[in-house]
């Protein structure tokens, strides 16, 4: 029986080989970032990166998750701390645009990751609209927001959020202010949620 000891240090050890795919994969691309290149940035020997992950596939799920954890850990505190469910909605837009501001590494491998096998990503794809969604209900429980089809609204969300790193990753816009961005599209989004006025 492994110790909690043991069992923190291969938590931390998985987090710093997943760290350095992210590096290595954001980098070079999906195709070229080979377990040994890995191990190489890692310092390891690919028997370490087996050990823990088991092959490439394993290691690239590893990835995601720990992509989608940091996003979570950064943007799930600043949403629920909100006073009302509108400002909890332009919270979920701008820290997401936040994040893709201060994780550019983590922005680029997932989206690698995601062109080379985009069923890597489709279970924290669906659960990022639920989130929204769950947004979405709290305005309507409060009264803040109109009457709409909370699940169009929230895909239309989703996708005005991830049209972003498409475009940072192909440098289309590499002056984009994500801060600016973040906000425009929160105005635009509260605009298109607001209960009308009578």
């Amino acid at each position: 029986m492994r110790s909690d000891g043991a069992s923190f240090i291969e938590a931390a050890r998985r987090e710093q080989l997943a760290d350095c795919a992210v590096d290595v994969i954001a980098e070079v691309g999906i195709a070229k970032a080979s377990m040994t290149r890995i191990a190489e940035r890692a310092g390891v020997s690919v028997g370490v990166i087996s050990y823990h992950f088991g092959n490439k596939a394993g290691l690239i799920s590893a990835v995601v998750g720990q992509v989608v954890r940091t996003a979570v850990a950064m943007m799930e505190p600043r949403i629920v701390a909100q006073p009302t469910a509108a400002l909890g909605l332009r919270m979920l837009i701008t820290s997401n645009l936040e994040f893709m501001r201060q994780h550019p590494n983590q922005l680029r491998a997932l989206l690698e990751i995601v062109r080379n096998d985009s069923e890597v990503y489709a279970t924290q794809g669906a659960q990022a609209v639920v989130d929204v969604e769950k947004v979405l209900h709290w305005g309507r429980q409060t009264g803040e927001f109109g009457d709409f089809d909370t699940r169009v609204m929230a895909i239309s969300i989703r996708a005005a959020i991830d049209a972003v790193p498409p475009m940072l990753s192909a440098d289309r816009s590499p002056d984009l202010d994500l801060t600016a961005y973040g906000e425009e599209l929160a105005d635009l989004f509260e605009r298109a949620t607001r209960k009308e006025s009578v």
